[in-house]
């Protein structure tokens, strides 16, 4: 891994702890989310998805071109979900039931094209 990008990440996570406690929030609750921070960015550099370029200064993460393409078939796929999901909703609500969409099967189906989301995105990252 590269230290300077280490280094860096843990000086920008830095400041942002120092915002957030000065911003109000209590100071454990700053170390947390300057931990997570940190640890995300931690994990982006050795997951995969992105590459970190040494001469990229301040933003030195970049996607590649199989990145992105495995992020747009995911998204894809996501998007298809939940077109067909909320169709299927209306179909159901709006000619069958006629009552009103309720707001937890709207959830329900945003919620079911995150997971789907995810879900591609680790296995096409896995078989490609």
């Amino acid at each position: 891994m590269n230290v300077r990008y280490v280094v860096l990440r843990t000086a920008l996570v830095a400041v942002l702890g120092t915002a957030l406690y000065a911003g109000g929030l209590p100071w454990w609750a700053a170390v947390l989310a300057s931990v997570v921070a940190l640890l995300f960015f931690l994990v982006a550099s050795r997951s995969g998805r992105y590459v970190v370029e040494s001469g990229g200064g301040v933003a030195p993460l970049r996607r590649d071109e199989r990145s992105q393409t495995i992020r747009d078939r995911a998204a894809r796929n996501a998007f298809i979900l939940t077109i067909l999901g909320v169709a299927g909703l209306t179909i159901a609500y709006g000619r069958v039931l006629e009552t009103p969409v309720p707001v937890a099967a709207l959830s329900g189906v945003l919620g079911l094209a995150v997971i789907t989301y995810i879900v591609s995105d680790v296995c096409l990252r896995r078989s490609a």
